[in-house]
């Protein structure tokens, strides 16, 4: 099972429920021989935090798919510095402001920037894609994007997608739900994943994604 953090796992402030957190557990207790990942746009050093405390997360995929962390090795799939060269130009045109973990990543850079732009002229010029999770706008590799770590997990643990369980919510999830077998979003997720989720639950944030969990019979109901 490959899981988003922001806004599948947590709320909108980012809290964890106590409820959520329980039922993760009683997954992982419930399915010992099941595989689960979180998968994100942050960076690895906040997700181990979030490890740790979930207890969950055998693999860490960070930076949507750029940087991965298994068995205590950190593989890097893309370099820094076209998304560095991007963010440049953004900032000194629109007025972006860094996010404040650009200071970890290794593969992408993350920003801040209120309202709607269009940022094709960036992506043509320095060959890198613009994404929004929703809780903030990613520069990324071409080829850099959750679907591509989800099929390097199942080479490395040996599984189809068909055994292959996703849940997102953001636009970054999108081509992560195009490679697995099974997919759920929950009723705060985005158009483009509600779209191509195989099931879409009426509820938010980390109640949906312990009824997607339910959908998907790891938990009882």
């Amino acid at each position: 099972m490959i899981l988003d953090i922001d806004g599948t796992i947590t709320q909108k402030d980012q809290s964890i429920l106590p409820e959520t957190l329980v039922a993760l557990r009683k997954v992982v207790f419930s399915n010992p021989e099941m595989h689960i990942c979180l998968a994100s746009g942050n960076v690895l050093p906040v997700m181990f935090g979030v490890r740790t405390i979930l207890g969950v997360g055998e693999s860490l995929a960070g930076e949507n798919g750029g940087i991965l962390l298994y068995k205590q090795r950190i593989t890097s799939y893309f370099q820094k510095q076209k998304t560095v060269d991007a963010y440049k130009e953004i900032e000194k045109d629109l007025g972006a402001v860094e996010f404040i973990t650009n200071r970890w990543r290794e593969t992408s850079i993350s920003f801040i920037l209120d309202g709607s732009y269009d940022f094709t002229k960036y992506e043509k010029k320095y060959d890198v894609v613009i994404q929004d999770s929703g809780f903030a706008k990613h520069i990324l590799n071409k080829g850099q994007n959750k679907g591509f770590i989800a099929r390097e997990l199942m080479k490395i643990y040996a599984v189809s997608k068909d055994e292959t369980l996703a849940c997102g919510d953001g636009d970054n999830d999108a081509d992560l739900f195009e490679v697995v077998g099974m997919s759920g979003t929950i009723s705060n997720g985005s158009r483009s994943v509600k779209e191509r989720a195989e099931y879409v639950s009426e509820k938010a944030y980390g109640d949906g994604l312990i009824d997607i969990m339910k959908h998907f019979r790891l938990l009882e109901e």
